[in-house]
C-alpha cells in the first residue's frame, strides 16, 4: 500500500476510538502523497448519512482528507447529491459518505446501491477509481459488489477495500480456534454467506487490495461484543 493510505488506515483507527471514547483526536503525520482518488464510505445496519461523519471529520481535521461528498441511494435505486464540487475531484483525498433511504435491507440490494452510486461518480463526475471503507454491514456489501460487478466497465474501478468488524462469517462464535489459526487456515465453522463469499472470489480483481480490522475483548473472547473475529477476518 502506498504510504499515504497507511496514514488513512491510522486515521480510521484511531476515529473508532473517538466513537467511543470522545478523545482529542490529532494525528501529525510526516508527509503524505495525495491523489483524487475518492473514498468512498458506507455504513452498517440500520445506519445513515451521519454514522460516518465522526471517522470523516477527524481524519479532515487532521489534513488527511477532504470530504467532498454526501450520497444517499433511494430503495429504488436513486442517486441523489450533495457537494459543492465543481467539476473533477481535487489532489486532497476526498472523501464521500454514502448511506442507503432503506438502511436494513440485505447485502445484495446494498450491493446493487453501491453499483448505482459508483455509476454516478463515474457518470457524472468522470471518476475511474476509487476506494471503499465499509463498516459492518457496509464491508459484505463491499464486498459482494465486488464480486458482482467489478468487471462492469462503466463502473469506477476500485484500488483499496477496508472492512470495520464486517460479519462475513454471520455472527458464528468458535472460541476452540485460535488467532493464529484462524488467520493461517481459515475458520473452521463456515456459515452460508461465507461460502457464497468464497464461492464468488474468483471474480474479484486481484490488483484489489484489502484491509480488515476485527475487534477482540480479551485475548480468550475473540469478538469485539458483536462480530467475532471468526467473521470479521474469516473472509
Amino acid at each position: 500500500m502506498k504510504k499515504g493510505l497507511w496514514f488513512v488506515l491510522f486515521g480510521v483507527v484511531l476515529s473508532l476510538m473517538a466513537c467511543s471514547k470522545k478523545p482529542q483526536v490529532n494525528v501529525t503525520p510526516s508527509k503524505i502523497d495525495k491523489s483524487n482518488v475518492p473514498t468512498v464510505f458506507i455504513h452498517g445496519y440500520k445506519g445513515w448519512d451521519k454514522t460516518m461523519s465522526t471517522m470523516t471529520k477527524s481524519l479532515e481535521k487532521s489534513q488527511l482528507t477532504q470530504q467532498e461528498m454526501v450520497m444517499t441511494v433511494s430503495a429504488t435505486g436513486e442517486v441523489s447529491v450533495e457537494t459543492d464540487l465543481e467539476g473533477a475531484f481535487k489532489k486532497n483525498n476526498p472523501t464521500i459518505r454514502l448511506s442507503f433511504e432503506n438502511n436494513t435491507n440485505h447485502q445484495w440490494d446494498q450491493a446493487e446501491w453501491i453499483k448505482a452510486a459508483l455509476h454516478e461518480l463515474k457518470d457524472s463526475f468522470q471518476v475511474e477509481e476509487v476506494n471503499l471503507v465499509g463498516f459492518s454491514m457496509g464491508g459484505i456489501s463491499s464486498l459482494l459488489y465486488l464480486e458482482t460487478f467489478s468487471n462492469d466497465e462503466s463502473l469506477p474501478k476500485v484500488n483499496k477495500v477496508i472492512s470495520i468488524g464486517s460479519p462475513f462469517n454471520d455472527f458464528l462464535e468458535d472460541d476452540e480456534q485460535t488467532l493464529e489459526d484462524l488467520l493461517t487456515s481459515g475458520p473452521t465453522v463456515v456459515g452460508e454467506t461465507l461460502e457464497n463469499y468464497t464461492n464468488l472470489v474468483g471474480n474479484i480483481p486481484k490488483e484489489t487490495s484489502f484491509y480488515l480490522i476485527g475487534g477482540q475483548l480479551s485475548e480468550s473472547e475473540l469478538t469485539d461484543g458483536t462480530v467475532p473475529l471468526n467473521s470479521s477476518l474469516g473472509v
